[in-house]
């Protein structure tokens, strides 16, 4: 009995702890590094995925690792350090067509259209490049979210698929003619008539508000003045003169706030159409 005592204790104090320390050397090894953070990844969780495999890939570089972690730094929205990682890619890899589509995506959700469009167009031999056609629909796609000129509208639609033309013609006539108000026009339609240019854009309510508001004050101020009440005459005249000039004011600025919200509201609805195509989902599934 006290043998196995004495074993016990030897095997506990020299054994055990061996053990443990090689277990915990081979939780931690470089393979079981990459496993949990494809596991991570195929979870998901790309931010903690991302930070395993840099350690992996401080020890094992490789393309396959790299483009993993370009993905994820994408699905987290960290656009800029996706682009970066992604535009690395050299042609002599075999992922360098899939990274160089990725790398356009990424400048594309980064709004970094100029620099989307440059780069496109300094590929060589585009026609011959894997991804030519979604590449072009991006090039094209980015003149919507800016200011310059859109191309001829029969070279515009002709970089994109037959199904697509209705809603592409539309997004086009949109941008060539968007329906925005005139500040100045609503500015001096209240000046005409109080609360006409908040009308001219929409907000019916306060252009009532405005209407009543200013004539009611301005009533009360000619018939005081008519009954020798100067004072309360002034005061209710400097009640009307100042909703008069403040809603000419707040007709220019809500038509302002109306250009900006239909310009959200276009570019919104574009970002929408080009999701439910399922455009931005990455060329290569690593969780298959």
């Amino acid at each position: 009995m006290k043998k196995i005592f004495l074993l016990f204790i030897f095997f506990f104090t020299t054994g055990f702890p061996q053990a443990v320390k090689q277990n915990e050397i081979n939780l931690f090894s470089p393979a079981n590094i990459k496993k949990f953070a494809d596991y991570l990844f195929c979870s998901n969780d790309y931010l903690r995925a991302a930070l395993e495999y840099e350690k992996y890939f401080s020890l094992y570089p490789n393309d396959s690792v790299k483009f993993k972690i370009a993905t994820a730094y994408s699905k987290i929205g960290d656009y800029d350090k996706s682009a970066l990682m992604f535009d690395s890619f050299t042609k002599s890899s075999e992922l360098f067509p899939y990274a160089k589509m990725e790398y356009f995506k990424s400048l594309f959700q980064e709004k970094n259209y100029f620099r989307l469009r440059s780069s496109i167009l300094n590929i060589d031999s585009i026609n011959n490049f894997r991804f030519a056609y979604q590449a072009k629909e991006l090039y094209y796609y980015s003149y919507l979210f800016t200011i310059d000129t859109l191309p001829p509208e029969s070279i515009y639609l002709a970089h994109f698929d037959k199904t697509d033309i209705r809603q592409i013609k539309n997004f086009y006539e949109w941008k060539t003619d968007p329906p925005h108000k005139s500040p100045l026009l609503a500015a001096l339609l209240s000046a005409v008539i109080p609360g006409a240019g908040k009308f001219y854009v929409d907000q019916v309510a306060d252009g009532i508000t405005a209407l009543v508001a200013t004539a009611s004050l301005g009533y009360l101020s000619y018939t005081d003045f008519k009954a020798g009440h100067y004072f309360r005459g002034w005061l209710f005249g400097g009640l009307a003169a100042g909703f008069y000039a403040g809603n000419i004011y707040g007709s220019a600025a809500a038509a302002q706030i109306y250009n900006v919200k239909i310009q959200f509201d276009f570019e919104n609805s574009i970002g929408v159409f080009i999701n439910a195509k399922n455009f931005f989902t990455p060329g290569i599934n690593f969780c298959k």
